[in-house]
This record gives C-alpha cells, sequence and structure tokens, in this order.
C-alpha cells in the first residue's frame, strides 16, 4: 500500500478549527482596521484645533497691539528708581606732549551718592479703558518719595579730587515714562527745587526727571539733608520701584483686587479684598547688591541687574489666555466624544460614516471659535455657557437624526459632561493637572465596563451566528 493514500474525507472538527481560524483572523482584522480608523480620525482633528489655536494667538496679539497704543496714549508701565545725588569734582592729572613736555590736565569727572533712608508711598487708582473691543487696564498713581542724605563723603571712594562742585550737584530720578508724569514738585533742603525733564550721560540713569540742588557747606563741610519728591503718574501694565540706598521702605495702595507681586524680594506685608490690596516692603542695600556710593566712570547701574519690585495688574480670566488653555484640551473633548459614538456603534452594531465624524469633530472645533468670539463681546462664563449649548445641541440633534436616536443622547450628554467638567479645570489652577487625570481614568474606566462584554474578534460577523461553532452540514442525497 502506498504511503501518500487518500486520508479520505476531512473531519468535521478539522474543518470547524480552520473555519474558526480564518473566520477569527478576519474579524481581529476588522477589529484592527476599525481602531485603526477611530484613532485616525482623533489625530485628523489636531488640524483644525491647531488652526483655531493659531485665531486665538492672533487676537491676543492684537489685544496686545491695542495695548501698546492705549499705552501710547495714556502712560506706559512704569518703574521709578533712586532718587541719587550727583556731585561733580575736578581731578588733575599729567600727560607727556608730543614734544616731551609735561602738561597738567583738569578733568570733570562725577560721583553718585544715594540715600541713607528712603521712604516710597503709591496710591494708585486702576480703571478699564475701552478701545475697539477690548479694555485696557490703566492707573493713576501718586507716588511721594522722601528720605534723608547725609554728608556725601569723598574719602570713601578713594578720590582726593582737585576741586569739588557743591554748588553743581543735582537730585536725580529714574522714570521709564517722563512723558506721562502729571505734576512733580520737589522739596530739599528745607527748600522748593525746579524740576527739569531729561537726564544727562553721566547720570546713573538713562530715563527720568532731574533738579539742581546744591549742597549746604558749613565752613567746607557738606551737611546732610532732607528731601520729599511728589509725584503724579499714569501708566499701564505694572508700577515697580528700583531701591537704591542704605535702608528702603516702600508702601503700594491700590484699588484693584488682583495684584501680582513681582521683582525680588516679595512684600514683607500684604493685605488684598475685594476693594483692593495693601503692600509694603523693606529691604537692604545687601539684597540689592548696589553700592551706597560710586564713581560714574568706574561703575554704571545696569537696569537687567537692578533690583526692582512693585505690583502687575493682572486680570483673572483674561478671555484670549482662558481660551487659550481650553484649546489645549480640546483634543481630549474630541477624543470622548469620538469614543462615545465608537463604543455605542460596537454595542448597538450601527455603522457611523467618516463624514459623520468629521462633522460633529468640525462642530467641536467651530465651538471654541464661538467661545473666542462671544467671550470678547460678554463674560466669559456666560459665554463658555451659550457656546456649550449650542455646540451640544448640534451634536444631538445631528447623531440622533443620521445615525440613531440612542446615539444622539447618549453623544449629547456625555459632551455635557465633558465641557462642564473642562470649564471646571479651567476654573482649578492648582489642582488642573490632578483634577484632569483623575477625570481621564473615570473616562477610561466607563469605556472598560461600557466594552466589557464586546467580543472584538466577532467585529464583522453577521449576526447570530456563534464564532466557533460549525455551520449546519447539508442534507446528504
Amino acid at each position: 500500500m502506498s504511503d501518500f493514500a487518500d486520508p479520505g474525507p476531512t473531519s468535521p472538527t478539522i474543518q470547524s478549527v480552520a473555519r474558526t481560524a480564518r473566520r477569527r483572523f478576519g474579524s481581529g482584522w476588522e477589529a484592527g482596521k476599525r481602531v485603526s480608523f477611530f484613532i485616525l480620525l482623533v489625530l485628523i482633528m489636531l488640524v483644525p484645533l491647531n488652526m483655531v489655536a493659531g485665531v486665538i494667538e492672533e487676537r491676543a496679539y492684537t489685544k496686545r497691539a491695542v495695548e501698546e497704543e492705549v499705552g501710547a496714549q495714556w502712560g506706559p508701565t512704569q518703574t521709578i528708581g533712586g532718587p541719587a545725588l550727583v556731585v561733580p569734582y575736578q581731578v588733575s592729572r599729567v600727560q607727556i606732549n608730543s614734544d616731551g613736555e609735561p602738561k597738567t590736565i583738569i578733568e570733570t569727572r562725577y560721583a553718585v551718592f544715594t540715600p541713607e533712608e528712603l521712604d516710597i508711598a503709591a496710591t494708585s487708582a486702576v480703571e478699564k479703558r475701552t478701545k475697539s473691543i477690548y479694555q485696557i487696564l490703566v492707573y493713576g498713581a501718586n507716588v511721594g518719595i522722601s528720605g534723608r542724605f547725609k554728608a556725601p563723603d569723598f574719602s570713601q571712594l578713594g578720590v582726593t579730587p582737585t576741586s569739588i562742585a557743591w554748588d553743581q550737584a543735582s537730585l536725580v530720578l529714574g522714570l521709564s515714562g517722563v512723558r506721562a508724569v502729571n505734576a512733580a514738585s520737589l522739596t530739599a533742603g528745607g527748600a522748593e527745587r525746579q524740576i527739569e525733564a531729561g537726564v544727562l550721560p553721566y547720570h546713573p540713569f538713562d530715563e527720568g526727571i532731574r533738579a539742581a540742588l546744591p549742597v549746604e557747606l558749613v565752613g567746607t563741610s557738606p551737611q546732610p539733608f532732607d528731601f520729599d519728591l511728589q509725584l503724579s503718574l499714569n501708566g499701564r501694565g505694572h508700577i515697580a520701584f528700583q531701591p537704591l540706598g542704605r535702608q528702603t521702605r516702600i508702601a503700594v495702595k491700590s484699588n484693584w483686587p488682583h495684584p501680582n507681586f513681582i521683582g525680588s524680594p516679595l512684600p514683607t506685608a500684604r493685605t488684598i479684598t475685594a476693594d483692593g490690596f495693601e503692600a509694603t516692603w523693606a529691604i537692604s542695600h545687601i539684597a540689592t547688591g548696589a553700592p551706597l556710593a560710586w564713581l560714574t566712570h568706574e561703575y554704571k547701574p545696569q537696569p537687567e541687574r537692578t533690583v526692582s519690585v512693585g505690583v502687575a495688574l493682572t486680570e483673572p480670566g483674561d478671555v484670549h489666555q482662558q481660551t487659550d488653555r481650553i484649546v489645549k484640551y480640546g483634543i481630549l473633548v474630541v477624543g470622548l466624544t469620538f469614543g462615545t459614538m465608537f463604543v455605542v456603534s460596537l454595542l448597538k452594531q450601527n455603522r457611523v460614516h467618516l463624514v459623520q465624524y468629521l462633522l460633529i469633530g468640525a462642530s467641536i472645533s467651530l465651538f471654541y471659535l464661538l467661545l473666542l468670539s462671544l467671550a470678547e463681546q460678554m463674560d466669559f462664563a456666560l459665554s463658555y455657557l451659550v457656546a456649550s449649548l449650542v455646540d451640544i445641541a448640534i451634536v444631538a440633534w445631528y447623531a440622533g437624526a443620521t445615525i440613531r436616536r440612542l446615539m444622539g443622547w447618549v453623544t449629547g450628554g456625555v459632551l455635557a459632561a465633558v465641557h462642564g467638567y473642562m470649564y471646571v479645570l479651567l476654573q482649578m489652577e492648582s489642582y488642573s493637572l490632578i483634577s484632569g487625570t483623575i477625570g481621564l481614568l473615570v473616562a477610561l474606566l466607563g469605556v472598560m465596563i461600557a466594552t466589557r462584554k464586546v467580543d472584538w474578534f466577532a467585529l464583522g460577523e453577521p449576526m447570530g451566528e456563534p464564532l466557533g461553532e460549525p455551520r449546519e452540514q447539508p442534507a446528504q442525497a
């Protein structure tokens, strides 16, 4: 007998195993296609979401341009430095001429002295100025700067000047927005002094105001003196101070209830209420790193290195900032909405077309544009509510009308829950990460529970045909 004899008809068991393997492989491929299709759809939605983010950035840039324009008209961000006493002196040096003969040259140089004590008290009234559709925060401030200079001592600078021009000394105050000064007055040494705009090249500040302040002498010895400088100025954004002196005390008071304290160190005391805030600083010259006196040809303060403290006016709930934050969660909103549709279609054996997914994704993307356009005109919370209701209604109606009524109700409900949860996250600055993570875990758990009985290998199989069971054989003739 041949070893290759016909084994006879294949047994039903072998046929069933082969058929089951083919069906399982084909069904597994079907499941993979559907999941891949779902992931691809979610990634495609990154394109319109990034376009929306670009629109938000453009609108925010436009607002910043409006702020700059208002600042040019009302007043810029204000930084006040000093004051400092500048005293000219002369030194002589010998220079050898080309013919070998010595020649004595007299040079004028300048020494800078800072106050022994410095007290700054500022009171600002914040208001909103409207330009186009934007509201810009501006302020008017009254600043009182008083203190005491001790007798200038050139010996501490290691200089033995030939002649000191005490009568040509001047008091200089650094000020970044001179053109926004409404009024200024100075009393020093018991007399009123005339203030002039602008600074000279040898002064320690790039911008500011100055006043001639001859130093009083008793015999040949300079005398200490007190001063009191009063300013009324406009500004926007922030008001900051660069303290110079042995000991500086700063007190700022305003009617704005949302201060953002800038610089270092932070206030030693502060009180914030619904009617405004008060803050005080106590700063030693050791903390500033600036010398108490110096020669201008050897040292000049660098604004970027100079210690400054102050208050920035922040507006909580900035439209563009909040919209930008919530757009960053947009891919999660799309993913959860599409995921709901995907799971419901699996459970109810419905088919959702690519166009239906894309139209619903477009509606979600337009939600953010609607939110931005409304928030620029009205309160953000009300804008979010209106935009959410419109988005939920459109998505629920379309899903229910084109796919299945149950799909509309479930998708609308999930989208409403997601929009509500995202608004809560928006209000939670410190706990937004942990809250968002918990929310995602809960959503994932919900998907796991809803699909726990889904036979992923049976995707694409005709209803009512158990997987792995052989079909009924036709009767033999």
